[in-house]
């Protein structure tokens, strides 16, 4: 694999196919493997890279954590998009990636061309600190419905897994976390290879999940964001996840919606053929 320094690490990546460049931004707890479906499709009418961001497989782990953040990670993509030459380039990310890529083309949009995000975690749109009791009863009593699913995710995903990671038990924070994004049991209905790739990032969630968080989201910055925008929800994912994005398409611009059948919220990889098809029909419409 070819392999490029910035901001003081290494990033690993793959580079397949010719055309418009199109980038894949991997989520939470996985690495450029997870796009595998996609890759070969893709690279038919595309230049396609997938690459693994900073402490996620193949890359060197090392570092205390503290710049585990969406921002670091919005800088390395679009450290790497100028480094490699490339511009006007089509970014898509599933979960903490598709954050990552959103953040990057608010803040670097003569890069981008087109943003297509698989339910971004953007927590900061509902609760500024939801580790504070305040905050989340100002939500519940906004939003009462959105409220309810986003604690109960928090109680029976995202605290539980942190304790976990805490103990040492690197297999039962990812198993915690990944039955609170996929749904219950969702872990064990892996296929062998997604739960290696899922134990290959353990290290990487604990350090997402015991590092600094989200910072607040820039919303009037990205009130000028003019990028036509794709958000894609899986038939199945936990419905905060829904209420995230349905929240930023009220922000930006340009956005359109899609939701991809029996799915949840790691969609490309639930039902790669419809997803496949709903994205390459955005990016020729915007190419």
């Amino acid at each position: 694999m070819p392999s490029i320094e910035i901001n003081g690490t290494t990033l690993e990546y793959i580079q397949k196919g010719s055309g418009d460049p199109v980038i894949f931004v991997h989520g939470s707890v996985s690495d450029f493997r997870t796009w595998h479906a996609q890759v070969e499709p893709f690279s038919q009418r595309y230049t396609v890279f997938a690459y693994s961001r900073r402490y996620h497989f193949p890359n060197n782990a090392a570092g205390n954590g503290s710049d585990y953040t969406v921002d670091t990670h919005a800088q390395d993509l679009a450290s790497f998009i100028r480094k490699l030459g490339l511009s006007r380039v089509h970014l898509i990310g599933s979960s903490y990636g598709a954050y990552t890529a959103l953040l990057t083309g608010i803040r670097n949009a003569e890069y981008v061309r087109t943003l297509v995000l698989g339910e971004p975690p953007v927590l900061p749109l509902l609760a500024e600190n939801p580790d504070n009791p305040l905050h989340m009863v100002s939500l519940l009593t906004t939003s009462p419905l959105t409220a309810i699913r986003f604690m109960k995710f928090g109680l029976k995903a995202i605290k539980p897994a942190r304790e976990a990671f805490r103990q040492g038990n690197l297999e039962e924070g990812v198993k915690l976390f990944a039955n609170g994004v996929l749904g219950e049991g969702g872990f064990d209905r892996l296929p062998p290879t997604a739960r290696g790739v899922f134990m290959d990032n353990a290290k990487a969630l604990m350090t997402e999940l015991l590092g600094p968080g989200f910072s607040l989201f820039p919303v009037e910055e990205a009130k000028n964001c003019r990028i036509p925008v794709l958000f894609l929800y899986g038939e199945k994912s936990p419905k905060f996840f829904h209420d995230i994005s349905h929240r930023l398409s009220k922000i930006l611009q340009k956005t359109e919606a899609s939701v991809i059948s029996n799915a949840s919220h790691s969609m490309h990889r639930d039902n790669p053929g419809e997803y496949n098809e709903k994205v390459l029909d955005f990016l020729s419409r915007h190419s």
